[in-house]
């Protein structure tokens, strides 16, 4: 019996922290602490990451010389007795063969070179989808920012209009408004609550909206962020905003090949008019002289210039 009585006790003591322990706690998050959650949970980075460090690894496979083949051929083994006589192994000679592929004109390094372009390839792919997933995720914790805010405004405004309200009940017990005013006015609070609801319903979609980026499944109600969402009447020059918007283009692959074709227009005018080419006739290796073309020079006669002109308007005689 006793035994039973302190199993009671013992229960009834842990109950509380129990509760304790399932209550919901909300935890608020700032910009840095979504950014790295973001950076370790979100699935396509890390799929990301993966295709970089398979392409890698095909760099690595790529430049591998092919292994050397040996092989050793039997042949002549007697499978069945002649004539009441079984020697197997008498007549049987081995042949062995070694083989190895021999790459010719660069071969290992054409495939090295095209493992590694595919790598920058991968690794541009993923910059290019980190920039567009944390720009997706810095609007959805500024959609969370804006809610909050049109919450607490929500909240305010049905105060102010409960305030109001009670105002309105002592003008009415003094006589100075009738019932039906007040029950108009009572009436029009609906607005308020509906605006304060629908502020709290997107409240929590826009939680909902940051948690799915990183794969989270925390209720909403458990989760908060905080950061600054008023306005700043400091306006940045103009030479920090342009930097980082110049970092950021230059980083993508439009602005790469526009500087590969302004390099490209660069390249002197002085060409070679004939290619040399080897050529062999009765053993002998002939090789011609070099020909190259003259610098192109600028022209020194002026252009002419074209200029037109209107007929002008004559005078209408009588």
């Amino acid at each position: 019996m006793k035994k039973h009585l302190w199993k009671c006790f013992a229960v009834i003591a842990m109950l509380p922290c129990c509760a304790l322990a399932q209550a919901p706690t909300s935890t608020s998050l700032t910009w840095e602490q979504v950014l790295q959650r973001f950076e370790q949970k979100n699935p396509t980075l890390s799929a990301g990451q993966i295709g970089i460090d398979e392409s890698k690894a095909q760099e690595i496979t790529a430049f591998l010389r092919p292994n050397p083949n040996l092989t050793l051929t039997a042949d002549g083994t007697q499978v069945t007795p002649h004539n009441s006589v079984w020697r197997p192994l008498a007549g049987t000679y081995e042949t062995p063969a070694i083989s190895y592929l021999h790459e010719r004109r660069h071969k290992r390094e054409l495939r090295l070179e095209s493992a590694q372009k595919a790598t920058a390839i991968a690794v541009s792919s993923q910059a290019d989808l980190h920039r567009t997933l944390i720009s997706n995720l810095r609007a959805a914790f500024i959609q969370v920012l804006q809610e909050k805010a049109i919450l607490a405004l929500a909240t305010e405004n049905i105060a102010y209009y409960d305030h109001v309200l009670n105002v309105n009940r002592e003008r009415y017990k003094a006589g100075a408004i009738a019932q039906v005013d007040l029950d108009r006015l009572e009436l029009q609070r609906v607005t308020y609550e509906a605006d304060l609801q629908n502020a709290t319903e997107s409240l929590e979609t826009a939680k909902i909206q940051l948690l799915t980026l990183w794969n989270d499944r925390t209720p909403a109600d458990q989760f908060d962020v905080t950061g600054p969402y008023d306005f700043s009447a400091q306006i940045p020059p103009l030479d920090d905003v342009r930097r980082p918007a110049l970092d950021t283009s230059c980083s993508r692959s439009g602005m790469t090949v526009r500087r590969r074709i302004s390099s490209t227009s660069q390249v002197p005018t002085t060409f070679p008019r004939k290619s040399r080419l080897l050529t062999t006739s009765a053993g002998r290796l002939s090789i011609p002289a070099r020909t190259y073309g003259r610098p192109c020079k600028p022209s020194t006669k002026p252009k002419p210039i074209i200029s037109w002109r209107l007929p002008t308007a004559r005078p209408i005689r009588p």
